[in-house]
């Protein structure tokens, strides 16, 4: 194995990890905010009726029910098997299988439509998964994608960062690929895509209290083992930062934006 297939295979099971013990909660907790981007995502991808769609990075299906609302043919993969189950509760009788990005068992021009939702910044390889995304396209299909804006406009993520860094000093947050929305453009343009467009997507997640923050972290860092004073004090430091955001409907809105991204396969 080369060392650069090693680092794939290391940075893979990390977030087969991450992404398994997030999966329980996920449906109600970080999806409140991503699934916010589905009808941009949909909408930039051309989904419609009779769309062969392909979803990488499921999760437990977030944009599935509506693709399907839309009478698209859904097909999804996810790198985590506990995710993999849950989207197939949730949507039963889908194609939805365990599979890396970097490696799609798909053939050749298989779909019309790929989407890849927040799930391009935790790849290994994003070159890689942009290639076989684009692999599997037929000529002229579309690619939509969200990625994380730069952390220092993410409030809802940094509240959740900051909460924890006691427990782990060393902790950096994800790295984004770009900075810009034109970045974007020209990672696609690099990978042989066409046409690409990058705009920012305003995105907030609602929240009345630190439960759903504290949750996602917490599995996310995988320090669901801390003890109960250190997470009783956690929690704490959430609610309090929520409770100060509090509008008057009784809600904290978090601003979290995306970048929104699409391109086409050349014809």
């Amino acid at each position: 194995m080369s060392t650069t297939d090693t680092h794939v295979a290391e940075i893979t099971a990390t977030n087969v990890a991450i992404w398994n013990r997030c999966a329980p909660t996920y449906a109600d907790g970080f999806a409140a905010l991503t699934g916010q981007a589905t009808t941009a995502l949909l909408d930039l991808a051309g989904v419609g009726r009779g769309t062969e769609l392909l979803d990488v990075g499921t999760g437990p299906g977030t944009l599935l029910g509506d693709a399907l609302a839309r009478g698209a043919h859904v097909t999804a993969v996810d790198v985590a098997p506990a995710m993999v189950v849950a989207a197939q509760t949730r949507h039963p009788g889908i194609d939805v299988r365990v599979a890396d990005a970097h490696r799609l068992p798909f053939p050749d021009a298989s779909f019309d439509a790929v989407t890849i939702g927040f799930c391009l910044h935790h790849t290994a390889d994003s070159t890689t998964v942009l290639h076989e995304a684009q692999r599997v396209l037929r000529p002229g299909g579309r690619l939509a994608l969200t990625v994380w804006d730069v952390m220092t406009n993410l409030e809802a993520f940094s509240l959740g960062f900051a909460a924890f860094a006691e427990e782990l000093p060393d902790l950096e947050p994800p790295q984004p690929l770009g900075e810009q929305p034109g970045d974007y453009e020209r990672l696609l343009e690099r990978n042989g895509f066409t046409a690409p467009t990058a705009r920012v997507l305003a995105l907030d997640w609602p929240v009345t209290d630190g439960a759903a923050l504290f949750d996602g972290f917490i599995r996310f860092l995988g320090l669901q083992g801390l003890p109960p004073e250190r997470a009783t004090a956690i929690r704490k430091r959430l609610d309090d930062a929520v409770r100060e955001r509090i509008d008057r409907t009784g809600t904290a809105r978090l601003p979290n934006p995306a970048i929104i991204v699409s391109a086409r396969r050349p014809s």
